[in-house]
Order: structure tokens, then C-alpha cells, then sequence
């Protein structure tokens, strides 16, 4: 496990995430994609009935919160070792610190091209989740923690995430400065999970369902990465 040093000291989860990584912290300045994220092409297929499934399925269960999120993997209860901290960024800003972040479906198996699109860039012990973000949830302003899974090359771990339906007016994605909107089905994108503070929320009318990957890269996805662009098709 990752050595959270002396997270003790820190009463917030943000001010030790935010020692930690390299991102400039100048809200004056525009980020652009290709800095902090970077978009890696487009999937192309027939997803529209399973992901109608997955929607509804992913409402019979409660939406997580920081302290329900599965902090490592999908069958893993591990509680984050900064589940106080966490909850304590929400305390500071007035909001209920079991705040509804998204809902979850994991059971991928159930659905082949969904299934597909989730095994394609061959991560090693990849946990792969759809977050069906419904309207009024969102997930507060963060930098992610992942180095507790290759402690000793953290390079290797990277989250894929690929929006499964078109972008609707309030939904959005912040990554730094830089407002991510305007997404296509099937289009996917990382980003630099150490450094760049991020946010999702939904304020559409619709539920807004993204593919979200998170596991070790191999030489396999390395070679894919290569090739991997804004212009890149991958056909499932």
C-alpha cells in the first residue's frame, strides 16, 4: 500500500492532495486539452440497448458517496486510509459529506460490447465500472490518489475514461481550468491522474453514463497508446 505519510496533520483531503502534485494552481489561466488530458479517439459500434440496461439496472442500487466508493477495486470494502479528510473537503464547504457522487455498474460481463470496449487497451488488473451520474449528483473537486496500485512504478497506472452516450447541455467534466463538454458517444480520454485537480457533475434532465477504466499498463497498451489520438477509430 501506498505510504500516506503524514496525512494525521492534514484535517482536509485537498491540501494534501494539492501538496503533492506538480499542477500550476493559477485559476487565471485556460488549460487546453492535450495538458492535463488528452483525448485518445473514438469507439464505433452498437452499444444504445445494453447501455439502456445498465441505466436502469444501476438505479437498484444507492449511489456512492467517499465512503462507499470501493477506494481500490470493484470487489474490494478497503475504506480510503483519507475518508476523514475527504469528507472533510465537503464539511468545509457546507454540503452533506455523503454527498451522492454517481452511481455504479460493474457487471460488464453481462454485456459484450460493453465488454469489449472495457478490455481493449489490456490493462493489468483493470478495475472497470460505468458511472451513470444522474441528475444533482456530482463529484466534488479532487485530485485522485492511485499510487497505492503499483507503489513501486506508479507510471504504470492509468484511468481510461469513454463517454458512452453523446453530451447533453449540463453535463460537464472539469479537468483544471478546462471545461470538457461537447463529448461524442464512444469518444474516450486519460488524464493526468497525480496532478490535475477534476470534477463531474450533471445538471441535465438525463443520466449521463461514462466507462471509466483503472488498472497497470502493459507493453500491449503502451502499443496502443502510440497510436492512440483525437482521430483514432477503434471499431468493437
Amino acid at each position: 500500500m501506498f505510504d500516506y505519510g503524514n496525512m494525521e496533520s492534514y484535517t482536509n483531503n485537498w491540501d494534501w492532495c494539492k501538496e503533492r502534485s506538480n499542477y500550476h494552481f493559477d485559476y487565471n489561466k485556460k488549460d487546453a486539452e492535450g495538458e492535463w488530458f488528452t483525448l485518445l479517439g473514438q469507439f464505433q459500434g452498437n452499444w444504445d440497448e445494453e447501455i439502456k440496461q445498465v441505466v436502469e439496472l444501476s438505479r437498484e442500487s444507492a449511489a456512492i458517496n467517499w465512503e462507499t466508493r470501493k477506494f481500490y477495486g470493484d470487489d474490494d470494502d478497503t475504506i480510503s486510509p483519507m475518508l476523514k479528510q475527504e469528507e472533510q473537503d465537503l464539511i468545509d464547504a457546507g454540503a452533506d459529506p455523503k454527498l451522492a457522487l454517481t452511481n455504479i455498474f460493474d457487471k460488464l460481463e453481462k454485456f459484450p460490447t460493453l465488454d469489449r470496449i472495457a478490455n481493449y487497451f489490456q490493462l493489468e488488473e483493470s478495475k472497470r465500472r460505468i458511472h451513470v451520474q444522474m441528475t444533482g449528483q456530482m463529484f466534488n473537486w479532487h485530485i485522485d490518489k492511485l499510487w497505492e496500485r503499483c507503489p513501486e512504478d506508479p507510471s504504470r497506472v492509468v484511468r481510461i475514461t469513454i463517454m458512452l452516450e453523446d453530451w447533453l447541455p449540463g453535463q460537464f467534466y472539469l479537468y483544471g481550468t478546462h471545461t470538457y463538454s461537447h463529448w461524442k458517444r464512444g469518444e474516450v480520454h486519460l488524464f493526468d491522474w497525480p496532478n490535475v485537480p477534476h470534477a463531474t457533475a450533471n445538471a441535465s434532465n438525463t443520466p449521463r453514463p461514462t466507462l471509466q477504466i483503472t488498472g497497470l499498463k502493459t507493453a500491449a497498451t503502451e502499443e496502443i497508446l502510440k497510436s492512440a489520438g483525437r482521430s483514432a477509430i477503434y471499431k468493437v
